[in-house]
């Protein structure tokens, strides 16, 4: 075929019209905490002084008369006194501190190992060592070279070891120094001098243009310090250390995060205006005696319905295609929510039903590990202890049960195999998300597959048609994973590379993000699956996915990748294998991995002569750690348009299942259809067809 009926061959599809929109699709920058603010909305932000706070607070209230009769009577000092006594009424010791001090113990938790040297001043974040910030804190260090350690501390995650600590012992030694530390924080950074100051590490032409401007009061920073500091004055309220003083700076400084919010919000579809929005209701909900709290409900409402619904698909996906985020912004709207009935009012029907379908996306996309997928930027945290109620999306799955009176997320938890549909197999087309699975229990074989639209930020990889595959109780084929976010650059451009994804690249060149969905059917007894992204400027990828024997002892899968164009060079698939052994045979075209439990077997073959090549490969699961694998390509060396069918089985032990294609591949053409393949695998033939038109 000719370059020129190439082309006419792509036209009469519409590939090359779809070609000149894909690239115009608007990428978001990396979700780094750098978005600037509205700069309209900072003239007059200034922090309120602790001695103004009654003229922020209702005190015409009736629950506050006894403090305003005092502060008419004996004035401020004793008037915050009172208001303390009505926080300490309001908010008295949590029933779950512990009655004694453990703290000396032989048995000391992480947050009280962490708390002891946050006292000490001593931080940590991540995978990194801890840092010694000194008698004199500078908030702004950068220890570890990593923007998010900067962020966490401004975040004040640091605050929950405290609270979780003194939960734990019940020593106030733990409220002494968040009143510390919060008032070390809140002296160095009144809202109108810092609120647009440049990091000094990450500053212009480092970070941008404009640098990390604004970093102490951006959305996150905000929304998620004023939650951390509202779980703090809930619980130290009563202890000894948290003085009348020390209460009105506290409520001048929220007070500060409320007006920055309301001002200056994200005002961006995104995670973390969902974030910051939580942060606004968290202060409504712990001082529901601001003034302009009904004011302050009417935004929130309506711009968390807003934002929610926009950044989240019509099947409950969150638009950045990652199961972290899909779960922060899940949980903090659920917080919104129930902040917002406390507070006497009620969110619109349309983002309740919304929740609902985001906690539909946990049932459906589920791993056999009771998580997420690894596609972009999620990690992989599943608990050696084997202990199902420790998996991730245990308590998500329980709490959606009691929330929305469905009891297959429960079953699911707990695997009520009664309870749980016959077919787990579950298609999120609009997101782009897909679960292959033949059973719910440990040892069922699963696959997850993403081929999406563009997300709403740079939290998606350029992968689209990759793959996971897990059987009998191992990740056989796990994804790339994102391995770091702020501090290695170079690191997390090479985990971010198509190549190192299950899917087809020409020549390694990072694909387009161009994902949408042809056809799926799904049953019992076998799941069809068809994307395809248009990968290159005149280079679609189609891929076909046959999920087969589900209920059979051999279930297995069959791949037909279609580079459907007249591109040229090294048109390859990639398999990146679970670290451990893993044997190339390239007359058979076969990959085998060699583990003492499970394992997978993988053959491929191309409608022309293919090579199957090592690659370098790199697995991640958790932040800052990774791990050396084997990842393999086939690869054909010519032009477009080029078929390869592979045949994925896995299998307990060492002994593989014999497989082979019996459909003579040169009858098959890239763009093709119908289509017709016949395979038989482990002595039974099996015919498997697709067709999308007609």
């Amino acid at each position: 075929m000719t370059s020129e009926n190439r082309r006419q061959f792509l036209q009469k599809f519409g590939f090359i019209s779809l070609a000149a929109g894909v690239s115009s699709f608007p990428m978001a920058t990396i979700g780094y905490p750098s978005d600037s603010f509205i700069e309209t909305e900072k003239s007059g932000l200034a922090s309120l002084l602790p001695g103004e706070i009654f003229s922020v607070l209702n005190i015409d209230s009736s629950e506050l008369a006894k403090v305003k009769e005092v502060l008419n009577k004996k004035g401020y000092d004793a008037a915050l006194a009172e208001l303390l006594k009505y926080y300490r009424i309001r908010y008295p010791k949590p029933a779950e501190v512990a009655k004694s001090s453990s703290s000396g113990s032989d048995k000391v938790s992480a947050s009280i190992s962490r708390a002891n040297n946050i006292e000490k001043h001593i931080f940590q974040w991540g995978p990194y060592d801890a840092a010694d910030y000194g008698s004199n804190i500078d908030w702004a260090a950068d220890p570890a070279g990593d923007i998010e350690w900067v962020a966490s501390v401004y975040r004040f995650y640091w605050a929950n070891d405290l609270v979780n600590a003194y939960l734990e012992t019940g020593d106030e030694r733990y409220a002494s120094i968040f009143v510390e530390l919060t008032t070390d924080w809140i002296g160095k950074h009144p809202l109108e001098k810092t609120i647009d100051i440049v990091h000094p590490v990450y500053k212009a032409g480092v970070y941008g243009s404009a640098g990390w401007k604004g970093y102490p009061w951006l959305d996150l920073q905000t929304g998620i310090r004023a939650t951390n500091i509202c779980k703090g004055f809930r619980t130290f309220v009563h202890t000894k250390a948290f003085t009348p003083s020390f209460l009105a700076m506290l409520i001048a400084s929220l007070y500060d995060h409320q007006l920055k919010t309301e001002k200056m919000p994200m005002n961006k579809v995104h995670n973390k205006a969902i974030f910051e929005q939580r942060g606004f209701f968290n202060v409504m909900y712990t001082l529901p005696e601001y003034k302009d709290r009904e004011k302050w409900l009417d935004t929130g409402i309506e711009l968390t319905s807003k934002y929610l619904l926009a950044q989240t698909t019509a099947d409950g996906v969150q638009r950045e295609w990652c199961g972290g985020y899909h779960t922060g912004v899940y949980n903090d709207a659920l917080e919104i929510e129930n902040r917002t009935e406390a507070l006497g009012r009620k969110m619109p029907l349309v983002f309740q039903n919304r929740i609902k379908l985001m906690a539909d996306h946990f049932f459906g996309i589920s791993t056999p590990d009771l998580g997420f997928p690894m596609f972009g930027d999620t990690s992989r945290n599943v608990q050696a202890s084997g202990d199902r109620k420790s998996l991730p999306l245990y308590d998500r799955l329980l709490e959606a049960s009691e929330k929305f009176n469905d009891p297959k997320y429960k079953a699911l938890a707990d695997l009520d195999i009664q309870q749980l549909p016959s077919n787990g197999s579950t298609a999120f087309s609009e997101s782009g998300l897909y679960a292959m699975r033949n059973k719910w229990t440990p040892d069922q074989v699963y696959m997850a597959l993403h081929c999406s639209p563009p997300a709403f930020s740079s939290h998606d990889t350029p992968d689209n048609g990759t793959f996971e595959i897990y059987g009998y109780g191992r990740w056989l084929m796990p994804d790339t994973g994102f391995y770091t976010y702020g501090n290695n650059l170079k690191a997390r451009a090479w985990h971010r590379q198509t190549k190192v994804h299950a899917t087809l690249t020409l020549n390694g060149e990072d694909t387009m993000i161009s994902g949408r969905k042809l056809l799926w059917n799904s049953s019992e007894d076998a799941d069809v699956l068809c994307v395809e992204n248009h990968s290159y400027r005149f280079f679609l990828h189609r891929r076909t996915v046959w999920f087969l024997g589900k209920k059979s002892d051999v279930p297995f899968f069959v791949i037909l990748d279609e580079a459907i164009g007249d591109g040229k060079g090294d048109i390859a698939i990639h398999f990146p294998i679970a670290p451990g052994p893993v044997t190339l045979d390239n007359a058979m075209g076969r990959i085998t991995t060699g583990f003492d439990d499970s394992n997978l077997m993988i053959q491929v073959v191309g409608q022309k002569p293919i090579s199957l090549e090592k690659e370098e490969g790199w697995y991640s699961k958790k932040y800052g750690e990774r791990e050396k694998r084997t990842s393999v390509s086939a690869v054909y060396k010519g032009q477009g348009p080029f078929a390869f069918v592979s045949v994925l089985v896995p299998h307990k032990g060492k002994k593989y299942p014999d497989c082979r294609l019996i459909t003579d591949l040169a009858s098959l053409y890239a763009g093709g259809d119908p289509v017709e393949l016949e395979v038989e695998v482990d002595g039974k033939k099996w015919t498997l067809e697709r067709k999308l038109h007609g």
